[in-house]
């Protein structure tokens, strides 16, 4: 087996914060010691190793990565059960999952790259749960994210190096959000149609089928974020162009089935923005629709086989409908449609699905 012993010490090094000094300090060497280890140029003695593995916060099987590893459909195969789990058994059965995964496999980069989306999707999915446990997934969701930087593994370092700006920039940290965007290429270059290329040549069409697939979901959802950040007024303070705004989300969302039908909840805020009270109204009633409903199917024709979604699901948490039906109930907005039958049936529609899932 060849134990690549030095770039494993520098990245759980780097991933601790700590110096080559401060290594060396707390196992009795000199940092030259420690920058020899780190370029291949001599080995730590074998005696060193428990004390070298419990200062980088670590064990000695994952220090020389004595470990299985996991494949990527195991790993999609793995989350995806998490995410099952999160949807019919609540957060806590699916955090338990998680936990569990990355404890069996501490040292999987591609494992902690995607396992942050959990995270993310546990924010969105359980949004009334206690500040203190989404703080939690916060914090374990950076760790992550910085052990995927110090890797430098070409696959996973830069969404994390972007992800991580995005965190600092949501905690108004700025000047940080900025340093860590300027480490990210200018240019960067999407090798799927060269990977699709290679599999047919290599006579494997549904491996190219499928890369292709992947990636066109990847983009429709990020189409769609662009979409909606476009939406914001401070970005799009006319009314009228944020509406338009939001028939192309709509269009996008009927063909090509991504989207879960959440736009009229779009339409709803640019009409209550224009003061377009009936058409607000009318909007918030499809959206209940939408909500109440379930997981919408991406278009087999683009999207199948490698990504659909099996059996039938509900398009949100209960959590996610609680929120909603609070808000009707509690904002002023809403108030002035209290004496409408269609609105006040559509509040009933909603309390009935969270009702029904609570028996």
């Amino acid at each position: 087996m060849d134990i690549k012993l030095g770039p494993r010490i520098a990245s759980l090094r780097r991933a601790k914060s700590m110096t080559q000094e401060q290594l060396a300090l707390s196992l009795g060497v000199s940092p030259p010691a420690v920058s020899k280890w780190e370029t291949g140029a001599s080995c730590p003695d074998i005696s060193l190793l428990c004390p070298l593995a419990r200062a980088l916060e670590t064990n000695v099987d994952t220090l020389l990565q004595f470990e299985e590893t996991l494949t990527e459909e195991q790993i999609d195969a793995r989350l995806n059960e998490i995410v099952e789990t999160a949807r019919n058994h609540g957060y806590e059965a699916a955090d338990g999952m998680v936990q569990s995964l990355l404890h069996t496999y501490p040292s999987s980069i591609p494992l902690k790259s995607r396992a942050v989306t959990l995270f993310d999707l546990f924010a969105m999915l359980f949004p009334a749960q206690p500040q203190e446990i989404r703080d939690g997934w916060t914090k374990q969701k950076k760790q992550l994210l910085e052990d995927v930087r110090a890797s430098g593994a070409a696959a996973c370092w830069q969404a994390a190096v972007s992800h991580l700006a995005s965190i600092a920039i949501s905690e108004e940290e700025l000047e940080k959000a900025e340093s860590l965007l300027k480490e990210l290429p200018q240019h960067t270059t999407d090798s799927t149609s060269i990977w699709a290329m290679l599999y047919l040549k290599k006579g494997e069409a549904s491996q190219a089928l499928e890369v292709i697939q992947k990636r066109l979901y990847v983009l429709t959802r990020q189409v769609q974020n662009f979409l909606i950040q476009m939406m914001n007024p401070e970005m799009t303070p006319d009314t009228a162009r944020t509406l338009e705004l939001c028939v192309i989300y709509r269009q996008l969302e009927d063909l090509l089935g991504v989207g879960n039908g959440m736009s009229p909840g779009f339409f709803a805020q640019a009409y209550q923005r224009a003061g377009q009270d009936q058409q607000a109204l009318d909007s918030m009633i499809q959206f209940v629709d939408a909500i109440t409903g379930t997981v919408q199917k991406p278009n087999p024709i683009l999207f199948s086989p490698a990504v659909k979604i099996d059996g039938e699901h509900p398009a949100a948490t209960k959590e996610i409908r609680e929120l909603l039906l609070e808000s009707l109930l509690d904002d002023g907005y809403y108030k002035q449609f209290h004496d409408n039958k269609r609105f006040m049936d559509a509040v009933d529609k909603l309390r009935g699905s969270i009702q029904e899932e609570t028996a």
